[in-house]
């Protein structure tokens, strides 16, 4: 029986990834740097290990000849630290992905590796749908620390590990925490249903983005590691543009409150870029993978999930 080992598990993605992975077939160990106690323990997992994964040392514990695969998705994620602490996310994010390759390589072990950068990486200037094959432009220490990343796995790749990478656009889904605008505004929607605010406050609406369910996403990964092609990178998106005022109305309507909202010049900043979409067409070829929940169900999952929290 194939076993995963996934990095980060403990966070709004590797939750998600666990229960895909144990719904087929897979034994899932984790590790993550949250004390994940009884009440919020992860029923999907085999085993969860408590490790800082910046420390080399602390790798050791970890029998890497066990796994078939490893899906790496522990490090920083959110974009708007990183310009405050540029250094930390390159080496944060860098080192982990180094320590985890060395010390699977002094144990010679050969894990297929599943490496998860993102689309930010591109250049947004790019012909639309974002390909592939489209330029690359960082543009925050975020994204650099992921082209950094993926620089490191071709590096590696040459030392004979197999690995894949994929690039995600915007997640979305149950589950996720506070700092992206779908939760931001569900969570404003349930304190007005509450009684507990009276508007809802929205930064710059008119953006179009790229949104794709985070089940849908961690599906995409477990085919990859399946039938991905060794080397290869991988968009993984809807290639449906949605502006922010889409998903606000959306939200809205899904509540029986009447609900009024406001711009919020702290929340709003420019866009560079008024549209980002990217293509899913290399992934469709290689695993059959597209992306099957709408959006209409994700928003209904994310307010139905609020509203118990």
């Amino acid at each position: 029986m194939n076993k995963v080992l996934v990095t980060g598990v403990d966070g709004f993605v590797g939750k998600h990834l666990a229960k895909e992975l144990f719904a087929n077939g897979y034994i899932v160990d984790g590790v993550g740097i949250s004390d994940i106690g009884a009440s919020n323990k992860i029923k999907e997992l085999n085993s969860y290990m408590l490790i800082n994964l910046m420390k080399r040392s602390a790798l050791k514990k970890i029998d890497f000849n066990a796994y078939n695969f490893i899906i790496h998705l522990a490090g920083l994620a959110a974009v708007g630290p990183s310009f405050e602490e540029p250094l930390h996310y390159i080496t944060t994010n860098v080192g982990i992905e180094i320590n985890l390759y060395e010390e699977v390589r002094s144990q010679n072990a050969k894990p297929k590796f599943l490496i998860i950068s993102s689309g930010s990486i591109y250049d947004h200037s790019s012909d639309l749908p974002i390909s592939e094959s489209s330029e690359l432009l960082p543009g925050s220490p975020y994204a650099v620390s992921k082209i950094s990343q993926e620089q490191m796995a071709h590096y590696y790749s040459q030392l004979g590990f197999v690995t894949i990478l994929a690039r995600p656009f915007n997640h979305i889904g149950p589950g996720q925490n506070l700092g992206f605008i779908v939760p931001d505004i569900t969570k404003q929607v349930v304190d007005i249903e509450k009684g507990e605010r009276s508007t809802v406050l929205t930064g710059n609406l008119n953006a179009k983005r790229d949104y794709t369910d985070v089940r849908d996403i961690v599906r995409a990964y477990r085919l990859l590691i399946e039938r991905g092609l060794p080397g290869e990178t991988y968009n993984i998106c809807s290639s449906i543009p949605t502006s922010g005022e889409v998903i606000l109305n959306k939200i809205i309507s899904l509540s029986d409150k009447k609900i009024s909202y406001e711009n919020d010049p702290v929340k709003s900043r420019p866009s560079d870029y008024p549209i980002i979409y990217g293509s899913y067409e290399k992934i469709k070829k290689d695993t059959g993978w597209m992306p099957e929940i709408s959006l209409d169900k994700t928003l209904l999952d994310v307010l139905t999930d609020w509203r118990n929290r």
